[in-house]
């Protein structure tokens, strides 16, 4: 299935929850976020959800989680939005771009990362690699785990540093035992 890059696909249903959202009198985070966080909880089985403004703010959140930071450096594809790179800079970590696929891909022609270019751009800093799916094609998420996982054994994870998060970080990067694949 061919999801359209373009036009958005919104209905009278999408026109009325905007509607019901604006008459509520909630423009920020308000009782139909908590309502949405629940149900993403009980969809996901898991114990808690949490609902962010932007994709950027999400990326930067999981990042730190990650522990990401000064000194470490994030794979992302050359042919992105400005966001993608701006949450990895804003941990302080350097952004590692890779070009796109000459040609694209070869069934769809979408500007897709090139795969060999990832796997030689892994290095004992990296400790992410964003992916990006674009127009409704998703990366190819096989290879770029075979990629990292490839590279593992050049991977060094973050040491626990006595702090909570510090810590959870360190257990994370640890537990994963190769680059976080975002």
């Amino acid at each position: 299935m061919k999801i359209p890059f373009s036009p958005p696909d919104i209905g009278e249903e999408e026109i009325a929850e905007v509607t019901a959202a604006l008459k509520s009198g909630w423009i920020t985070t308000g009782p139909r976020t908590k309502k949405f966080e629940n149900m993403i909880t009980e969809f996901c089985m898991s114990k808690k959800s949490a609902c962010f403004d932007s994709c950027s703010a999400a990326l930067e959140m999981t990042l730190r989680v990650l522990g990401v930071g000064e000194g470490d450096e994030v794979i992302v594809p050359a042919y992105t939005y400005t966001a993608t790179a701006s949450a990895v800079v804003h941990c302080g970590a350097k952004v590692v771009f890779v070009d796109i696929r000459k040609d694209g891909d070869e069934r769809t022609h979408m500007p897709e990362m090139d795969y060999g270019k990832l796997e030689k751009a892994i290095t004992p800093r990296t400790k992410a690699v964003i992916a990006v799916d674009l127009g409704g094609i998703p990366a190819d998420y096989d290879r770029i785990f075979r990629a990292v996982r490839k590279k593992k054994n050049i991977f060094k994870p973050l040491q626990p540093d006595g702090t909570e998060l510090g810590n959870l970080s360190a257990a994370i990067q640890k537990g994963l035992g190769c680059a976080a694949v975002i």
